[in-house]
């Protein structure tokens, strides 16, 4: 336990000064130069300690001061490389260790030294926006679902005259309602999705004498519904279709008596854009 405490204020000892004020992620509008930055002395070092850095790279922001900004890169892959040396180099410590006959002995081992870097107000300003991940790959989503077509199974059980008790229907009910879901990306360009949702809505049903029993009703009205409902939607470049599958439920005695009261439907759903990101927070990795 010793050994491990060592360590780990070893490698505090290294990232002491990157705790962010900032939460942001950052990226370059341009390539420039960019000078290391010595976070004990806490002044840039020589020019042969620069580096070239990319339009793109991203980077966050570990501390500011009157004349600028002091940066370290995030970790990316580049192809069949990454930016190891951009981001750390590695340096030597030497801790503490026990031995098979539980003596001290020092061990050399390797740990990351975050690189920073310097970017300053006057060379630089407007050179950095802010980064947004805006097709992260998971995300909670909102948004208003309506169902135009509802397909209700039928049951082959028939009455005395031989009439089905819940005939196969489908209906275009008015229903408007809230639905949340998990928005996957599904594709390496982020224009793929899946989302499993589930919601509710508030649903005007058609019903008449010949779907409600016992003599509740004597013409054709509509009636209110509260109607949960889960599904999958697909999307891909803004475009989405759902398949749905729900429960309507009347009040009192008129669902009582109601066929279709509790039953299952499947629809289907069509829409451009119709689900929005709760949370678009970028991916620091």
């Amino acid at each position: 336990m010793k050994n491990l405490l060592i360590l780990l204020l070893l490698l505090s000892y290294s990232n002491l000064f990157s705790q962010d004020n900032d939460d942001n992620v950052y990226y370059l509008t341009r390539t420039i130069s960019l000078p290391r930055y010595d976070i004990d002395k806490a002044t840039t070092m020589d020019d042969s300690m620069s580096i070239i850095a990319q339009k793109d790279w991203r980077f966050v922001i570990d501390h500011s001061d009157t004349n600028g900004v002091i940066i370290h890169f995030l970790k990316w892959n580049n192809g069949n490389s990454n930016n190891k040396t951009v981001y750390a180099t590695k340096k030597e410590v030497t801790v503490a260790e026990s031995d098979a006959e539980g003596q001290l002995v020092d061990k050399t081992v390797l740990v990351d030294q975050i690189s920073y870097y310097y970017l300053s107000n006057a060379d630089h300003e407007n050179h950095y926006k802010v980064y947004v991940n805006e097709n992260p790959r998971l995300s909670f989503v909102t948004g208003a679902m309506t169902v135009p077509i509802k397909i209700r199974p039928g049951s082959n059980a028939v009455d005395d005259e031989g009439n089905k008790l819940r005939p196969f229907d489908f209906t275009g009910d008015v229903n408007i309602g809230l639905s949340i879901g998990l928005r996957i990306k599904v594709d390496s360009k982020g224009k793929g999705f899946l989302i499993p949702s589930a919601g509710i809505n508030l649903t005007s049903v058609s019903i008449d004498e010949t779907t409600v029993k016992n003599d509740i009703i004597s013409s054709k009205t509509n009636a209110s519904s509260l109607t949960p409902f889960v599904g999958l939607i697909g999307e891909y470049d803004n475009f989405q279709i759902a398949a749905l599958v729900g429960w309507d439920r009347l009040s009192g005695k008129t669902g009582e008596n109601w066929m279709y009261q509790g039953k299952p439907w499947f629809g289907i759903g069509l829409g451009y854009n119709v689900f929005n990101t709760s949370n678009n927070t970028p991916d620091k990795n």
